[in-house]
């Protein structure tokens, strides 16, 4: 494997639009408040905010950072260069309008929602298909 080679967990959908698409895939923000707003109004406003459905469904915290929207086919195939990787896309990924990548290293998703432990604990899970993405595996290059 090519030590540049970035590792990515690789998920298909069929949203309606690409605004769609990115209103579940990236970070959501309401409007600041404005400055005249009361410190208690805008710790509300922090509370509240950001919302990512990507990550609510997934159930992991995760870092926007490494969250990648790279549209069709296409853009996926374009950032892999193992040809046997390549193929297994263009097989599960023909059923598919979108696709989301998500690092596959640790800071890239680095604490289940679902453990009961009040400590963050090493991802030991793989990412699963949820109502709206499917999971389609992790892959190398």
């Amino acid at each position: 494997m090519d030590d540049d080679a970035w590792g990515f967990h690789l998920f298909g959908a069929n949203f309606e639009s690409e605004e769609h698409a990115q209103r579940y895939i990236f970070e959501q923000w309401e409007a600041e408040p404005p400055a005249t707003a009361s410190d208690d109004e805008y710790s509300a406003w922090e509370e509240r905010n950001p919302t990512w459905r990507l990550a609510d469904d997934l159930e992991f915290h995760m870092d926007s950072d490494f969250v990648e929207y790279p549209g069709g086919i296409e853009g996926v195939l374009s950032q892999m260069r193992c040809p046997a990787e390549r193929a297994q896309v263009i097989a599960k990924g023909s059923a598919f309008t979108h696709f989301i990548m998500i690092g596959s290293n640790p800071s890239a998703i680095w604490c289940d929602r679902r453990s009961l432990s009040d400590q963050v604990e090493p991802v030991t899970r793989l990412p699963e298909s949820t109502a709206t993405i499917t999971y389609l595996g992790k892959y190398s290059t």
